[in-house]
């Protein structure tokens, strides 16, 4: 990986080259959504209740 560093200044042409280069071979990297599941509804006791006989 290639680490760019921009400080004050004009780049030269070379520099400018190679930051359009890099940047054309930059892919972001793709973030997918989070699927929260919601807990509403949902049981809160995780055995039944005891039956009386």
């Amino acid at each position: 990986m290639i680490t760019f560093t921009i400080t004050s200044g004009t780049p030269t042409v070379e520099e400018l080259t190679a930051l359009e280069l890099a940047l054309e071979q930059h892919e972001r990297p793709v973030e997918e959504a989070l699927k929260a599941k919601s807990v509403w509804a949902t049981p809160q006791l995780r055995q039944p209740l005891p039956r009386k006989n």
